[in-house]
């Protein structure tokens, strides 16, 4: 069964990077390194967002759709080209959106 808060031990109240169902990378555009986060090994990383735990329940779809808007909405859109979306459980890619 899907839950709807964070029981993996870091009590996130809206998203957690273990617990959400769907994680997105932003794929950021050339230039753009500064948008990104430094590692604990120094590497930078895209930035990612995870979906809301309360809508763990829903579809898939739903789901991807929703974090769609919540990324055309944000002030990210004209430093991105490409927008992944995984499963957060298996890491299996679900869909690409290019921007």
């Amino acid at each position: 069964m899907k839950q709807t808060k964070c029981n993996c031990g870091l009590n996130n109240k809206i998203t957690c990077p273990k617990c959400s169902r769907i994680k997105m990378v932003m794929l950021l555009k050339n230039g753009n390194n500064h948008l990104k986060h430094r590692r604990s090994n120094g590497r930078y990383a895209n930035p990612v967002w995870y979906s809301h735990l309360s809508k763990n329940r829903k579809p898939e779809n739903v789901l991807i759709n929703s974090m769609y808007q919540r990324f055309e909405k944000s002030n990210c859109k004209p430093f991105t080209n490409k927008l992944m979306f995984f499963d957060n459980q298996t890491k299996q890619h679900l869909t690409s959106v290019t921007i």
